[in-house]
């Protein structure tokens, strides 16, 4: 299941781009389509099994995980947004991240562990943009969000929406692309 979800996510989004020819429009595409048939095969809302402190933990693992692991592997954004602010900003906070929680952390996460679906998550996205060396902080990023929803998946949730638009924000503010 989980290595069908991460080849269904990358041809998703493979597609969605080829078919729009903009990187957050195919986010869109993609993502709402995956979305329709994460609900259909039924996410796992997982009992809280962690206290309350590891989802704080979690929080600041998530926040400087990306950006961390980025720099420990020498990736630097060095190019411009492709797309408008609000095309992004609708594309990542609005699209992606719920279904991404949806489909990794509702579907692949319950059966594949935290460990796994944090591994494949990050592989997806250099299978997608080639970018392999944001692959640490997107691992890590992943692993801050396996635990709080370990606590709450709401919280999960929330946090990875605001992570997105905080970096689409950034992004546009400095013209240098974060994802």
């Amino acid at each position: 299941m989980a290595v069908a979800g991460l080849a269904g996510v990358v041809l998703a989004e493979r597609a969605g781009r080829r078919l729009t020819g903009s990187r957050a429009r195919g986010w869109i595409v993609a993502y709402v389509t995956l979305g329709l048939v994460g609900e259909w095969v039924g996410p796992t809302a997982p009992a809280p099994t962690a206290y309350a402190p590891a989802a704080v933990v979690g929080a600041i693992v998530a926040v400087v995980g990306y950006p961390l692991g980025r720099r420990l592997l020498h990736e630097a954004p060095d190019q411009p947004p492709p797309d408008s602010f609000r095309i992004e900003l609708i594309a990542l906070a609005a699209v992606v991240a719920p279904a991404e929680e949806l489909i990794w952390g509702g579907i692949v996460e319950p059966g594949a562990g935290m460990l796994v679906t944090a591994a494949l998550f990050a592989v997806k996205h250099p299978l997608v943009d080639g970018r392999w060396r944001r692959s640490l902080g997107l691992f890590t990023f992943w692993i801050g969000l396996g635990l709080v929803r370990a606590v709450t998946w709401q919280v999960a949730l929330a946090l990875h929406i605001a992570l997105n638009a905080a970096g689409v924000v950034l992004g546009h503010r400095t013209r240098l692309d974060q994802f």
